[in-house]
């Protein structure tokens, strides 16, 4: 029943005959063409475009789909790789996992689940350190200081975190620089018919945006850069991950210059997230 109205909505992740990822052919490429975007296949998971060079990711074999595409767009290939999904999503098994009262699952799972998601390739699967425990602190966060009117999720990737602040109704601001990432969390929110503005775009060049909470799970040279901007400062709360215990003395020096509380620390595996307070912040 679940797959008829999956495809019934006509999504663009996981469709046709295909109920969950196995194995992965991919195609990298030195450029990229805006054309890839439009890309309409059946055999087709997503396009990964980033700095200047895409990727193509499909369930079976497209050497020749892919030779018609760097003709006719002038595309060099860089290489081909072909992989079982679990080895891109660094050996972790997807399954469902549960947050506080809600129970989640990956959308090929049979069950009765308060959220599921369609993963695709980018990251925020839910089993990743830094994902998990932005989830539970974002549970800790709203037990403790309830709901906020505003929460911005940068970097949402999957729209994972999005997903589970817009559950508990939040109006909810998602950004990714990625148009994948920006596929797959809108794709989400209609599988679970939740609703969130989700904005492609370079989070430096779109700041200021006003929240109550902020949440960023990214690696730490964009944190830097973003702890550096007084554009970013212009919320309450702080929800940080992305960055390992060996990386967190240089970002805590620019927090301490700006005046920045620290109010929780978790760490999981070496990898740390923080809840700061902007206690300059009134909103």
């Amino acid at each position: 029943m679940l797959f008829e109205i999956i495809n019934k909505i006509k999504l663009k992740m996981l469709r046709g005959k295909y109920r969950k990822y196995e194995i992965l052919y991919i195609y990298s490429f030195k450029n990229f063409h805006p054309a890839l975007n439009e890309l309409e296949d059946e055999d087709l998971i997503g396009v990964w475009e980033e700095d200047g060079i895409g990727i193509l990711f499909f369930h079976k074999p497209k050497d020749d789909l892919v030779k018609e595409l760097t003709e006719k767009y002038g595309l060099k290939l860089d290489f081909k790789d072909v992989m079982p999904y679990e080895s891109w999503n660094e050996n972790r098994i997807l399954k469902p996992f549960q947050v506080g009262p809600y129970k989640i699952a990956p959308l090929w799972y049979e069950g009765e689940w308060d959220l599921i998601f369609d993963p695709s390739i980018v990251f925020g699967e839910g089993t990743h350190p830094t994902t998990s425990m932005m989830l539970e602190l974002s549970w800790k966060f709203y037990q403790s200081f309830g709901k906020p009117e505003k929460v911005l999720d940068i970097g949402c990737g999957t729209g994972i975190l999005t997903l589970f602040w817009a559950k508990l109704s939040a109006e909810v601001i998602a950004v990714d620089i990625n148009p994948l990432c920006v596929k797959v969390t809108k794709h989400n929110l209609a599988l679970n018919n939740l609703s969130a503005k989700v904005i492609e775009g370079d989070i430096k060049k779109l700041l200021p945006i006003s929240a109550k909470l902020v949440l960023a799970n990214l690696y730490k040279d964009l944190l830097k850069e973003l702890f550096n901007l007084s554009s970013f400062w212009n919320s309450r709360f702080y929800l940080v991950s992305g960055f390992m215990s060996n990386m967190e003395e240089e970002l805590l020096k620019i927090l301490k210059n700006r005046g920045i509380k620290i109010i929780w620390r978790e760490e999981r595996e070496d990898w740390v997230s923080l809840l700061l307070e902007n206690v300059r912040e009134e909103a």
